[in-house]
């Protein structure tokens, strides 16, 4: 009797994980970077984001020391100075910016948009770690998606709002599309809004459509109303 074939598939494959950030995690071990590896982060970076001019990057990294962090969760934190993480690595080898990297860049990356109420689903809320983004959630625009490759890194962002909620990696390519349409899991969310690195990091807001439950549309107005509700969310937990 022949055993059936294996099933081929492109969804998440062994050495890769979802929001890596989904829960607590502490600084197990801190470091510095030495000249030479500074300068190998620095250009393998401008090598995966072209967008990411020496200019761009002299500004989110600058010219001080770069910490390296440790973290109970096999994530690595790249920290220029005394400011928030800027880039970090998942603990598989994939290095990512944080969200406070995109709110400063926020088209150093190729991105997926969504609908509001999708948003809700992403975010980390009570004991839910937040979802990975399903293609049928993608608004697909007249030009399409452009060049979409297996293990592609992407952030999401919302409809009418230029600010990055969520940065990962793609799980299919154009052809799984092709052939199945936007079905199931488009991509898996690495790092989002409300997680722990978020919290980490000084639960900054970029605009006034970062609410504490979902993110909405916004045309950049100062973001009191999203940090009161931040604060607000922050004092039930």
């Amino acid at each position: 009797r022949k055993r059936p074939r294996p099933r081929l598939c492109s969804q998440p494959q062994p050495g890769s994980m979802s929001n890596v950030f989904k829960g607590e995690f502490k600084v197990t071990t801190q470091s510095l970077m030495g000249k030479a590896d500074v300068k190998k982060l620095r250009s393998s970076l401008q090598a995966e984001f072209p967008e990411l001019t020496k200019k761009a990057l002299d500004g989110i990294l600058g010219k001080e020391e770069v910490g390296v962090l440790k973290c109970s969760n096999g994530s690595t934190l790249y920290v220029p100075g005394d400011g928030p993480a800027a880039f970090f690595d998942d603990g598989f080898g994939g290095v990512y910016p944080t969200l406070t990297t995109l709110w400063r860049i926020p088209d150093m990356m190729p991105e997926l948009v969504t609908h509001a109420p999708v948003s809700k689903f992403l975010l980390p809320k009570d004991r839910s770690a937040g979802a990975d983004m399903m293609l049928p959630g993608v608004i697909v625009p007249p030009e399409g998606l452009g060049p979409l490759e297996l293990g592609q890194k992407r952030c999401i962002r919302v409809e009418g709002n230029k600010m990055p909620i969520a940065v990962g990696k793609m799980l299919v390519s154009a052809a799984d599309v092709k052939g199945s349409g936007m079905k199931g899991k488009g991509m898996e969310v690495k790092h989002v809004y409300h997680d722990s690195l978020w919290a980490y990091s000084g639960r900054k807001v970029p605009n006034d459509g970062f609410l504490a439950d979902q993110v909405v549309a916004s045309e950049g107005a100062p973001p009191a109303a999203a940090a009161a509700a931040a604060a607000a969310d922050e004092s039930d937990e």
